[in-house]
């Protein structure tokens, strides 16, 4: 990749991944390999996504580490962009380390166990190896810096995008009081950083244990709803992205969507009838100021993390998303898409082993369209980035009937524009 010129804050400090991500002249996916190809004159990375048909309710899911390497074979031909919209290699934990799951579960998903073909794994564009693209999100304050230090890295900057923000899990005993203050002081000073990762989850573990005297569970969902909210309205005002981590909370996060919309139409129409009294009460009738957009009352794009809500979920927020496109009387031809959703075969593969929840998850997939779809590794160690990533986007491809190499374009291009909505 040519390296464009940047700045650094002084000498010796690390670059700053805000001002440096993705150069001018990166490699944007073409069109995937069409139809027509005869499925002898494959790669053998498309022939992994044959091994179930689309329509299918259970499909064969390779590892990811057989994934990269079938996805290796294909970078032998072309410059092949693989982009993990969600990753925490920061923190640098191997699968012992891991907050949640089975370390036997996530050892034969091929998650944690580096993939060592004698090659360094992230930051690198050899001959033979996909170009990784990555947003490496915090989990709380504590990580704040190491994930601005990490994504600085020389061998990595031009690449990799920080998000900051305070994950469900993270939000007792520690979060500061002034949290909020100090979040928005680090965006500002990294405008390209997006803000990541937020959301709620009833099963964190600090919900079961919250103190009586602060309202035990309820209190817990509730201080989760309240630090998801503000950094929510914090990624609106700064006109961020967000990823938002949600677990059997999605009804509740839909509402408040609506909520916000609700508050946000309320907010416009007070505008109006404003700016209709001073037109009546002077004889200019200069209506002043900008009218309030109801859209901007949210962040700039959405990405559903690792998504384990159900096809019915994916559709209310689609057809939410269409009321809000609506009320606002924005046109077809100028709208982007604002709710992404993520797969990780970190999570909805090796942590979702139900015949139930598998089945839930393809369902899933497959009532997303094709420009919303988004691959994620999910993991904790640089080492697993690229197979993580290659993971996801088999798994992606196995459930929704695309190739590999169609799949691996089609969340490349969606990754870049998820990461470029900023």
């Amino acid at each position: 990749m040519t390296m464009s010129t940047r700045t650094r804050t002084g000498a010796g400090d690390p670059l700053c991944p805000c001002c440096a991500f993705l150069p001018d002249d990166l490699f944007l996916p073409p069109m995937a390999v069409t139809e027509e190809e005869e499925l002898s004159e494959r790669s053998p990375s498309s022939r992994i996504a044959q091994t179930s048909a689309s329509g299918s309710t259970t499909i064969e899911t390779p590892t990811p580490q057989d994934a990269l390497r079938a996805i290796k074979s294909d970078a032998e031909a072309r410059r092949l962009v693989l982009v993990d919209t969600h990753t925490h290699p920061q923190l640098e934990r191997n699968s012992g380390d891991l907050p949640a799951g089975d370390d036997d579960e996530r050892g034969a998903a091929g998650i944690g166990k580096p993939f060592d073909d004698g090659h360094e794994q992230h930051g690198s564009s050899r001959s033979g190896s996909p170009e990784m693209i990555t947003l490496v999100c915090s989990v709380s304050p504590h990580d704040w810096q190491s994930t601005l230090t990490y994504a600085s890295e020389p061998s990595r900057y031009e690449t990799t995008l920080p998000a900051l923000g305070v994950h469900p899990w993270y939000l007792y005993p520690d979060l500061s009081p002034s949290y909020l203050s100090d979040l928005e002081h680090l965006l500002k000073q990294h405008p390209q950083a997006i803000v990541g990762e937020i959301g709620l989850c009833k099963v964190a573990k600090f919900v079961r244990n919250y103190p009586a005297e602060l309202g035990g569970k309820q209190g817990a969902l509730e201080l989760q709803r309240t630090v998801f909210w503000d950094q929510f309205r914090l990624a609106s005002r700064l006109r961020r992205p967000v990823s938002v981590h949600c677990v059997q909370r999605h009804g509740v996060l839909t509402k408040l969507f609506k909520e916000i919309m609700q508050e946000a139409v309320k907010v416009r129409k007070e505008w109006r009838k404003k700016q209709k009294e001073s037109a009546l009460s002077t004889e200019s009738g200069d209506r002043g100021g900008d009218e309030p957009r109801i859209l901007d009352a949210y962040p700039t794009a959405v990405a559903m993390h690792s998504y384990t809500g159900t096809a019915h979920h994916v559709k209310e927020l689609l057809e939410f998303e269409e009321r809000l496109h609506k009320e606002e009387g924005s046109g077809v031809a100028t709208r982007h898409p604002m709710f992404y959703f993520g797969f990780s075969h970190a999570v909805n593969v090796a942590m979702c082993s139900s015949d139930k929840s598998r089945l839930q998850n393809i369902e899933a997939i497959r009532a997303v369209p094709t420009n919303r779809l988004l691959a994620e590794s999910d993991v904790h160690c640089t080492a697993d980035v690229e197979a993580g990533t290659a993971g996801a986007i088999a798994y992606l491809a196995a459930a929704s009937g695309h190739t590999v190499l169609e799949m691996a374009d089609i969340t490349a291009k969606n990754g870049i524009e998820f990461l470029h909505s900023v």
